[in-house]
């Protein structure tokens, strides 16, 4: 069972990560990669979407996502973020996890956000990506990504992210880097209840990509989200639920080859007391 786990595991490398043998991507958790385009849905987990969505964040906020890929537990996807606002700008604090101890992905990054003015925000972000497969070794790399988000109006958002633009070479004895990943992204904001967004995707020697998302929120304490993503051929969904400062989501995906996605969301705020 584990070397067949191992070869999905490998065959999903492939497919998600490279159009050559010589360039790779991160893997993404597309359900928490929403929301930077929107003043009423934007939350912690947007920087995923947009460095530069850290400027709308206003209390301190953690929050953490699982996600069991196409049913495997040797296709484990797990994220954690932390931010904080502050005088100067906003700060965030982020990991990323996929595989297993046979092979394994992981990416730790600090972020800066801040409002440049009412029309523009501002982010970028440090990152730290690592590969590790132990009967080969090790190979790691430092890049950057950075972004903005531009108020049109007071419904209407949109913005830019660049990821490893200077596609960082992957470790110092393999011709393998990582392939720069650029988004330009559109949002609506309908009312306070209803959010929709689109975002086109391009990965250096890739094919262009569409994601396109939904969210929908009919009272405060419930919280639904859905989308697609062509380049993959996915499509995702769940529904949240507020608990106090507590959001319990329960998710799924689905690729129409590989199968089904289970995943919770975990997000916590500590709001700033209003002062008198």
């Amino acid at each position: 069972m584990k070397s067949a786990n191992l070869l999905v595991l490998l065959l999903c490398c492939i497919c998600m990560h490279s159009q050559s043998q010589n360039s790779r991507s991160p893997i993404v958790a597309w359900y928490t990669s929403s929301g930077a385009y929107s003043k009423n849905f934007s939350d912690v987990f947007s920087i995923n979407n947009n460095i530069a969505a850290l400027a709308t964040v206003k209390n301190f906020s953690a929050a953490v996502y699982g996600e069991k890929r196409f049913m495997l537990s040797a296709l484990g996807l797990y994220s954690a973020v932390l931010a904080t606002s502050t005088s100067s700008g906003n700060f965030s604090l982020s990991a990323n996890y996929y595989g297993y101890a046979a092979y394994n992905e992981s990416e730790i990054s600090i972020g800066y956000g801040r409002k440049l003015s009412d029309k523009v925000d501002i982010g970028v972000k440090f990152n730290y990506f690592s590969l590790l497969i132990p009967s080969y070794g090790k190979a790691a790399a430092f890049n950057f990504d950075a972004g903005a988000v531009f108020h049109i109006t007071e419904q209407l958002h949109s913005g830019i992210n660049i990821y490893n633009p200077l596609s960082s070479k992957l470790g110092k004895h393999t011709a393998e880097k990582l392939m720069p990943v650029y988004k330009a992204g559109l949002g609506y904001d309908f009312s306070a209840s209803f959010f929709t967004g689109v975002e086109v995707i391009k990965e250096q020697g890739g094919a262009t990509g569409i994601h396109a998302s939904f969210q929908y929120k009919p009272i405060t304490q419930i919280f639904a989200r859905a989308g697609i993503v062509t380049s993959n051929h996915l499509w995702y969904a769940g529904i949240g639920y507020l608990f106090k400062d507590l959001r319990v989501d329960i998710t799924v995906s689905m690729h129409q080859q590989l199968g089904i996605s289970p995943g919770i969301l975990l997000l916590y705020t500590i709001k700033k007391q209003e002062k008198e």
